[in-house]
């Protein structure tokens, strides 16, 4: 039996969180769908920041787990009139699209990758691909792309020729390079971490015309964040009002 024909996520993940007074162990969180929602919220964040505010159309190359995720994130932060899916199975779009559309997402299957990223606002990868996924030509001025799907060395989901075009942003631009799609970029190319154009620091989109994209690799803070806010949240929910 896999993890699909059980309804479980194929991503597994076990989160230790230790107490820093004694050095045990505090509690132990099964994150499998924890990390899919602290990595579309991550990535959500980062689209706020970078995306244009009217963007509409949302191409996703992925139909897994974590896609539908990605998707529904995306749709919070931005007014999504369309989710243009992109998939290598005919089977799993139309059944990633019937999982949108019961999320009330306006979903439909790309006709072909060029005409989906062509189309897009905001294109999102969340596959495991370990080739480009797209051709950096059909990438029009104005797009907003992530990557949440390179996460280890030598995979890729972004053609390595849109880096000259667009302004880069990531997690952390040292983990970027050796693990995340930024392994691929020229040593030269300028790498900001989202974190400083939250902060202020740097800034994110300057022009509507602007190409930006955004590796999401993941770094250990957004773990620790969602495992912490969990416990607090079923400690308060089983402890109930206070007087």
């Amino acid at each position: 039996m896999t993890n699909d024909s059980a309804g479980l996520p194929r991503h597994g993940s076990i989160i230790l969180l230790f107490d820093q007074a004694t050095g045990r162990i505090g509690a132990i969180v099964e994150v499998g769908k924890l990390n899919a929602y602290r990595t579309a919220a991550a990535d959500a964040v980062a689209a706020e920041a970078l995306s244009r505010p009217d963007s509409r159309v949302l191409t996703l190359f992925g139909t897994g787990h974590k896609a539908t995720y990605e998707a529904a994130a995306v749709a919070r932060i931005r007014p999504i009139e369309q989710v243009i899916v992109v998939g290598r199975s005919t089977e799993k779009t139309y059944e990633m699209v019937a999982r949108l559309k019961n999320l009330s997402l306006p979903a439909e299957a790309a006709e072909c990758a060029e005409a989906a990223c062509r189309r897009a606002d905001i294109i999102v990868a969340a596959t495991s691909a370990r080739a480009a996924l797209f051709e950096a030509d059909w990438v029009t001025p104005g797009t907003h792309v992530a990557s949440m799907g390179s996460d280890g060395a030598g995979k890729q989901e972004l053609p390595v020729e849109v880096y000259s075009r667009a302004s880069l942003f990531c997690d952390l631009p040292a983990q970027s390079r050796v693990v995340g799609e930024f392994q691929y970029a020229p040593a030269e190319a300028s790498l900001t971490a989202i974190g400083d154009v939250l902060s202020g620091k740097a800034p994110g989109r300057v022009r509507s015309e602007e190409i930006t994209v955004f590796d999401s690799s993941g770094v250990s803070l957004q773990d620790l964040f969602i495992a912490g806010a969990i416990l607090r949240a079923n400690v308060a929910e089983n402890l109930g009002p206070t007087d």
